[in-house]
């Protein structure tokens, strides 16, 4: 989300791009938006590449840093490193809840529910922008209500799962 996070913004993005590529790097990168790691998608040979880029760039930097990945990630984007790669026919970068991916990690400031028309907290369903339900949802967890509902909700069900699983179980031991 452009409006709310720039590379500039977060003391840890701040930190991987300053110790791996240099203060000069960093803040010429830090009015940039940030790009999720997390949300990486392609097809197996582009990712391929991809990762070997992003090995690289761990390899050649002093960077040890937890997360460093979101660093190398960002600066393979912003500077076209990976343009000329065979393997990667395009780099489509998706804007906060316009694409296949919604990250909401950036909207953690407040309650998605309070985002208007992003989140039903009766249905637990997100939704992109443009009101269509959002296809893969990224970094869920971020927000209070969605993941408590999510995580009670997950548990019973594996809660019943299991003791269906060990009464089936002392069936056929008895039977």
């Amino acid at each position: 989300n452009t409006v709310a996070t720039r590379l500039g913004r977060s003391t840890k993005n701040v930190n991987w791009l300053r110790n791996g590529y240099g203060p000069p790097v960093q803040q010429a990168l830090a009015n940039k938006p940030t790009i999720c790691s997390g949300s990486t998608m392609g097809e197996q040979i582009a990712m391929e590449q991809y990762l070997r880029a992003l090995i690289t760039e761990k390899d050649e930097s002093s960077i040890r840093m937890t997360g460093a990945d979101q660093g190398f990630h960002n600066y393979l984007y912003y500077s076209h490193k990976l343009s000329n790669a065979k393997s990667i026919a395009s780099i489509t970068v998706w804007e906060q809840g316009r694409g296949r991916i919604n990250n909401l990690g950036a909207l953690r400031k407040k309650p998605l529910h309070e985002w208007g028309g992003l989140y039903d907290n009766e249905t637990l369903a997100v939704y992109n922008w443009d009101t269509t339900l959002s296809p893969v949802v990224h970094q869920w967890d971020r927000d209070k209500h969605l993941f408590h509902s999510i995580i009670k909700k997950k548990f019973r069900e594996y809660e019943q799962e299991w003791q269906r699983k060990q009464e089936k179980d002392a069936r056929e031991k008895e039977g």
